[in-house]
């Protein structure tokens, strides 16, 4: 056997022929790409891979098959990439985003009448006093009168819980979103510190039950499984503080925001309960119309995907074609075995790779909705 410096001779003899052989193929595949431009067709082209790699692989020994299906399914990527420069795709999406470019941006309002489900202490309410340093809020009991009231513009904008660093996601927001249109104008993330609250005069030791919303109540299991105390479910914890302020039972406490404990006469027994210090919940902030403000840089989609294999790799490989850094991805049923899927990724709207996805993604599926380009804030 010859020794390892000789063996890497050889390879890289044989590394300076394949970039020579890349850059050939990637110069036709540039070529390609200014002809799909002309023709309006897509990068895509998932048939013509697969036949690549078919008859590339028979060729190759069976240990190696899947290596250079590996590598074919790369090469296929930074050619998508590459093309990507030239082919300019268009959707109605497309064409309304565009619109709103040519049109100019403006800055994110400062006042507004807002939306929030709850009560007044409920952390919507103070998502939205941050995202609106004026605001006019109006409570509904649930996150459905939210993006009804939107809908029906009895307020311009709503503010709506959509995951948390711990809990997760929100999911009856998520499965909402299949039901309204609507779009995202902008998110924020803010930190969440509950305490532990019941009426004057009761103490730790009395607390037998702890009501609050179960988001709440799972970002504070550590301390309620220590506690050894009963939970309850409540539809929001300052509706579960006014519960427990208007019931006057020194045995129920209540997990809520130090606001809500002082908005209905609570006495704070213990601050900071929730199991992790770095504990926050993105909030979206959604209008009936599609708006895009100065700065924006994250992007929403929704779509739904064909129920056979490598339909999610497929979507997910023109993310990765494109450099798109993706920061979300959900999943919720719909029928049957169907699923609907939820994207969050940065990206600007104005450039051609992104106008480009999003067309493909929109002429590709009866079930894509764009939900918004906008800016969130910490």
């Amino acid at each position: 056997m010859e020794d390892i410096s000789k063996l890497r001779k050889y390879i890289d003899a044989i590394d300076d022929e394949i970039l020579s052989l890349y850059l050939k193929r990637m110069e036709i595949s540039g070529e390609i790409g200014r002809a799909k431009m002309l023709e309006n067709r897509s990068v895509n082209d998932f048939g013509r891979e697969k036949e690549i790699v078919y008859r590339l692989a028979g060729r190759a020994p069976d240990e190696m098959k899947l290596y250079v299906k590996e590598l074919y399914d790369a090469v296929f990527l930074t050619s998508k990439a590459y093309q990507n420069r030239y082919v300019k795709r268009t959707s109605e999406t497309v064409e309304n985003l565009k619109k709103i470019l040519s049109d100019g941006l403006h800055d994110f309002p400062v006042s507004a009448t807002v939306a929030c489900q709850g009560i007044y202490g409920a952390n919507s309410g103070a998502a939205a006093e941050k995202l609106f340093p004026i605001s006019d809020i109006t409570y509904f009991r649930n996150f459905e009168g939210v993006f009804s009231a939107v809908e029906k513009g009895l307020c311009e904008f709503g503010v709506l819980p959509i995951e948390n660093s711990k809990a997760g996601s929100v999911l009856d927001v998520y499965d909402l979103m299949k039901k309204y249109r609507f779009n995202i104008v902008k998110s924020v993330r803010l930190r969440i510190d509950h305490c532990l609250a019941a009426v004057k005069g009761a103490t730790v030791k009395d607390i037998k039950t702890v009501i609050s919303h179960p988001q709440a109540l799972s970002q504070c299991a550590d301390y309620l499984k220590k506690s050894g105390v009963k939970t309850e479910a409540s539809e929001n914890t300052a509706i579960a503080a006014k519960t427990v302020a208007d019931n006057g039972d020194k045995s129920v406490g209540v997990i809520c925001t130090l606001q809500g404990a002082e908005a209905y006469g609570l006495n704070v027994l213990e601050r900071g309960i929730q199991d992790s210090d770095s504990n926050y919940t993105r909030f979206i902030c959604i209008s009936k119309d599609l708006r895009i403000y100065k700065g924006a840089d994250k992007i929403s989609i929704m779509t739904g995907l064909e129920h056979k294999p490598g339909s999610l790799n497929r979507i997910l490989s023109s993310f990765y074609a494109l450099g798109l850094n993706l920061t979300k991805i959900e999943s919720r049923p719909t029928a049957g075995f169907e699923f609907t899927f939820y994207f969050d990724f940065d990206g600007d709207v104005s450039e051609q790779g992104v106008l480009n996805l999003i067309a493909d993604l929109e002429n590709g599926s009866d079930k894509f909705v764009f939900l918004g380009s906008y800016k969130e804030i910490v």
